[in-house]
């Protein structure tokens, strides 16, 4: 989806590319693949609990498991991640007021539309200096390989964890768009400030495309049933 707005004589194009962050919730997909062991050490092991097939993609299901040191490192990483992000959306609440506050200024001294381009500005400069970083190290990057052979990491787009002691538990699903063409995957894995070594790992999945399409919309298996 693209518009354009002409400030000043400047045109400015804006482009918005929307992108699935996890599976359509009322489609019920076909599992591919299932009990997979992703990659080991002696106290760390992450594995899939299942690949499920849609038609816009796959949605990957993966538990990571750590004891020991490990386990505490996990814990440590989590709650130190968890605290940043705590501290960087308050401070980004912080910026967005004064901004806005700013912008009412603005609009008192230079009219409404000066002020309008003039908070846009600063939020999308705002928007740009709090965007997440990858580096915290406080879950498992999850990756596949692309045609160029360079790695591109996915989201997690449903994550929990659990600590006990010496215990760590972390069940994350992560969304893989589009269907890869022809079934074959290369899957990157590693969590190293935990102890887990970056791995990797081929899969094929046959006819997937056909197995995907066969996902169908729950809404319609109810309706089936109550006719």
């Amino acid at each position: 989806m693209s518009s354009s707005r002409a400030i000043g004589g400047l045109a400015i194009l804006i482009v918005v590319q929307e992108v699935a962050l996890g599976p359509d919730e009322e489609l019920l997909g076909v599992v591919v693949h299932s009990g997979l062991v992703l990659g080991r050490s002696k106290d760390v092991v992450v594995a899939f609990r299942r690949i499920t097939a849609f038609p816009s993609g796959l949605a990957l299901d993966t538990v990571v498991l750590a004891r020991d040191i490990h386990a505490e490192a996990a814990g440590r990483r989590e709650q130190a991640a968890s605290a940043h992000r705590q501290a960087t959306e308050m401070a980004q609440q912080e910026d967005e007021a004064a901004a806005q506050q700013d912008s009412e200024a603005a609009a008192q001294r230079e009219g409404t539309t000066a002020a309008e381009r003039h908070h846009a500005l600063q939020q999308a400069m705002i928007e740009r200096r709090y965007l997440p970083s990858f580096a915290e190290g406080d879950r498992l990057r999850l990756g596949v390989t692309t045609p160029a052979g360079q790695a591109r990491w996915l989201d997690a787009y449903a994550s929990s964890s659990s600590e006990t002691e010496g215990h760590y538990r972390l069940e994350a699903a992560y969304w893989l768009t589009p269907l890869p063409v022809d079934g074959l995957l290369t899957l990157i894995c590693g969590w190293p400030e935990i102890g887990l070594p970056e791995t990797q790992t081929d899969l094929i999945l046959p006819e997937l495309a056909v197995r995907a399409a066969a996902a169908f919309a729950l809404w319609d298996f109810a309706e089936d049933a109550d006719g």
